[in-house]
């Protein structure tokens, strides 16, 4: 089980580091209509997140929030918009709004095992999971 955890660990920060990298190269050349500046945000957003999943900092799971607003409302206003209007799947979007939230579930994962394992599960459902 570890294996497999480990793994997905390795396949949402190569999600992330793709999209930093489709976001960089957005801000050089025109990879699709979007703005400039959406880029940036994008940027900004996707290095919090892959900041935040890979470190345990103070409030991780508050500040991968975050950083998946953004994203997660950007790309579900594309995902709905062209689904609805032109009846195409677009498979990014539906990755970004699906995995973005499930590498939510894996840092909650990892600090509730963190919990049990040092014995402290009776403060689990006291404290924030929000705090670390």
């Amino acid at each position: 089980m570890k294996i497999v955890h480990q793994v997905i660990r390795i396949l949402i920060s190569l999600f992330l580091i793709v999209a930093i990298t489709v976001h960089i190269v957005g801000l050089f050349s025109p990879i699709s209509d979007e703005p400039l500046w959406s880029h940036i945000v994008h940027l900004i957003s996707y290095s919090l997140c892959l900041f935040t999943f890979l470190r345990e900092v103070r409030f991780r799971l508050l500040l991968y929030f975050i950083g998946t607003i953004y994203p997660v409302a950007y790309h579900a206003h594309c995902f709905a918009t062209q689904l609805l209007k032109f009846d195409k799947f677009n498979a990014i979007c539906f990755l970004v709004i699906v995995i973005l939230p499930l590498a939510a579930l894996v840092i909650w994962q990892n600090k509730t095992a963190r919990l049990f394992k040092a014995g402290r599960s009776e403060k689990l459902v006291a404290k924030s999971y929000f705090e670390n």
